[in-house]
């Protein structure tokens, strides 16, 4: 299903060779070869459903240090990708709540798009849990069963067309005290 752009808040993409995950601390994990917000037009989430989602790179080129290296990695069949989204609730009246996941996920279509751009169609086989007690995290092969809370909020944005409007949230709030201000203030 598209994924409607205002609920994309952020996103990143690590490309590692194919393998089993079981247990990854954070430093084994490392910085992912992409990372933007919801505003960033170098990642575009196109497609979701429980199990799966398809991407779009606007610049190739600006995946990872070593970006060859890693298109090539991305492009064969020993890859496995660990993707992070954070997605807006669709139907919360609390902003704050929102969806987050770390997704191990393998490629099965790659190819470039008409403006340059590279599409990544991705089938999801793991998800992480974070551990409580140390900064690692486990993963669960979860390619049989949907992902629950990713199939929830899919239902939500189909459902989101009908549903009533969020309510305006009175008084001011921290975590949107920007946006307050550009809501608030005329422009100049």
């Amino acid at each position: 299903m598209p994924v409607p752009r205002s609920l994309f808040q952020q996103a990143a993409l690590w490309v590692r060779p194919s393998h089993t995950p079981t247990r990854l601390h954070l430093l084994e994990l490392g910085r992912p070869d992409l990372r933007c917000g919801g505003d960033s037009q170098l990642l575009r989430l196109e497609d979701i459903s429980a199990s799966g989602l398809k991407l779009t790179l606007a610049r190739p080129d600006a995946l990872g240090s070593g970006s060859a290296e890693t298109l090539a990695r991305l492009r064969s069949n020993d890859c496995l990708c660990y993707v992070y989204l954070k997605l807006s609730q669709p139907l919360s009246a609390q902003e704050e709540h929102s969806l987050s996941l770390l997704l191990g996920a393998v490629p099965v279509a790659v190819y470039d798009t008409e403006d340059g751009g590279l599409c990544v169609a991705l089938n999801i086989l793991y998800r992480a849990q974070p551990d409580r007690d140390e900064k690692s995290l486990t993963f669960f092969y979860v390619a049989r069963y949907a992902i629950r809370e990713l199939a929830a909020w899919c239902d939500e944005v189909l459902r989101m067309e009908n549903a009533p409007q969020r309510p305006e949230s009175r008084g001011v709030r921290l975590n949107r005290l920007l946006l307050e201000l550009d809501t608030a203030l005329p422009e100049v």
